[in-house]
């Protein structure tokens, strides 16, 4: 059995797919139910509620060999380690105390390098990687720089203007992934199931 967390948003849903077209035995965490199709529905078991719920993770967590691990973004965290770590912490222990084998998660590029512990969400990533490493599941971190979907946000300027804006010089070269190919990673690595139950080395 695999958790799939997020399995509405933009990456989540395409790992589904990825995992459905697989043949992959599928629970669902998401809060509303009805956002899913009647198709899916009929393939795939759902736990409703938000996956930084301890109760939720516990019940999704059961019997699961691995899980898909996607933090939602909140804007209305108090910090960074609210959002990632806050947020990851009953996982962890759901993890642990159901034995998962397998995690693979989506995160940040950054580690080791001089910006790492004071880089926002980056560093919020970070550690949240750190906190489901040491849970004893095989852990695997799907590193990403910034989203190309992203780009798509800014639709009205580059066609009105022939410009997009960022936070970010425009002469530095700035690396970029589809969330359809980090979608595909993912589903990849969560079909692996050669990993053995050990957490990675992040150091």
């Amino acid at each position: 059995m695999i958790v799939v967390t997020a399995p509405t948003g933009n990456i989540g849903r395409r790992v589904m797919d990825e995992l459905l077209a697989a043949g992959a035995s599928l629970r669902l965490v998401l809060r509303d139910a009805t956002k899913l199709s009647d198709t899916v529905r009929s393939r795939v078991e759902v736990v409703e509620g938000s996956h930084g719920d301890a109760a939720v993770v516990d019940l999704a967590f059961a019997g699961a060999d691995a899980v898909f691990w996607l933090v939602p973004a909140d804007p209305a965290a108090k910090s960074v380690m609210e959002a990632y770590v806050g947020f990851s912490g009953p996982a962890a222990n759901a993890l642990r105390r159901h034995a998962v084998q397998r995690v693979v998660s989506v995160t940040a590029l950054g580690r080791g390098t001089p910006w790492e512990k004071d880089a926002g969400y980056v560093t919020g990533s970070l550690a949240m990687d750190d906190l489901l490493s040491g849970t004893g599941a095989a852990f695997r971190a799907v590193t990403n720089p910034s989203f190309m979907d992203n780009i798509a946000r800014q639709a009205v300027p580059i066609r009105e203007k022939g410009l997009f804006f960022g936070p970010i010089s425009g002469d530095r070269k700035m690396p970029s992934c589809a969330a359809r190919d980090i979608a595909a990673v993912s589903a990849r690595l969560m079909l692996d199931e050669g990993v053995v139950a050990a957490p990675m080395d992040l150091d």
